[in-house]
């Protein structure tokens, strides 16, 4: 929540803790009316005012939990408590010098398999996220820092992706692109200017140029640049302003492309850019084989250069987002 405004780094997967973090560290997890804490080899039950007081933990612990199981409690049973309850979890957290940490809740099942820890349970869960956490550390997990509501930018985001969607899913269909203005001034000269200014920066073969000109503005990839562009314009093709300035880029990824870890309801732009787009990237570059396999299945070399492409997409997305605006205010 204090990150926000910032584009998360990819994550690391490989990356080994010291031993007092590891020694300090809880795993927990929230389901069937108990949150099951995990540390050194055995797990805990315990009741929701058991978690709230923190007695099972000392001075100096890390205790993890996912993101999503604190958040105030409104609809969803994965929330456990008022925002007033959060709050006083948060008091006692500080009273008794103890690290509540959020982890990305989106990421459990991806790491569960990748770490081969079989069936999906709340203790294995809890167990879970300690060892992810002995892997790739915790210096860039959230600290808890409960929200009644959200922040009013962020707000205007859902709103905006809101607009998105509506936008997105009519131009799906080529008979009813024309009915939608901001997508027709992208394929009226948006697309087409924008990426002569990417040229006239870069140069046209310069890689990054390349790249955008195959996975953002090439005969297929056409819902790949309209996702991008519906990030910085409405549907009537005026830039997107928040209290009368244009949002940076950063916040573009992060908040209306969704370009993070805890990216639920990510929006019809985020599935055109990453399932559509840089999934098929990724197959054709891994090979046949890889699409057939989830991501805990690949060899290291195949991670390795998963990873490596995928740095290498979300940085042509910034050149052309940065294209784009710089069309759009010129």
């Amino acid at each position: 929540m204090e990150q926000l405004l910032l584009l998360q780094k990819d994550e690391p997967i490989f990356k080994p803790l010291s031993s007092f973090e590891i020694t300090n560290l809880w795993g927990c997890d929230w389901g069937s009316g108990y949150f099951h804490a995990w540390k050194d080899g055995s797990c805990i039950k315990l009741m929701p005012q058991d978690f709230a007081s923190l007695d099972f933990a000392n001075p100096g612990d890390v205790v993890i939990i996912e993101n999503a199981h604190m958040q105030p409690k409104k609809e969803s049973l994965a929330q456990v408590f008022t925002f007033d309850e959060l709050m006083k979890i948060k008091e006692t957290a500080v009273r008794k010098k103890i690290s509540v940490r959020l982890w990305f809740h989106s990421q459990t099942p991806k790491w569960r398999a990748m770490l081969g820890m079989g069936d999906k349970s709340d203790a294995v869960d809890a167990e879970t996220i300690a060892r992810i956490a002995q892997r790739r550390g915790i210096v860039d997990l959230q600290y808890f820092n409960p929200r009644e509501s959200y922040p009013e930018r962020i707000q205007w985001a859902h709103e905006q992706v809101n607009d998105m969607n509506e936008t997105l899913n009519i131009a799906r269909f080529d008979y009813l692109v024309d009915t939608v203005p901001c997508v027709r001034e992208y394929n009226n000269g948006g697309k087409r200017g924008s990426q002569f200014i990417g040229w006239k920066k870069r140069g046209a073969h310069d890689s990054i140029s390349c790249d955008i000109s195959k996975w953002f503005c090439g005969e297929t990839s056409f819902k790949q640049g309209i996702s991008l562009w519906s990030a910085l314009v409405d549907w009537e093709g005026n830039p997107r302003m928040y209290k009368g300035k244009q949002p940076g880029i950063k916040f573009v990824m992060n908040e209306l492309l969704r370009m993070r870890p805890n990216h639920f309801k990510g929006g019809v732009a985020r599935s055109n850019l990453m399932h559509h787009g840089f999934r098929n990237v990724a197959i054709k570059a891994l090979g046949t084989r890889a699409e057939k396999l989830k991501l805990h299945q690949f060899t290291p070399s195949q991670r390795e250069k998963w990873l490596a492409l995928r740095q290498q997409y979300r940085r042509a997305m910034v050149a052309a987002l940065h294209d784009m605006q710089t069309f759009l205010n010129s």
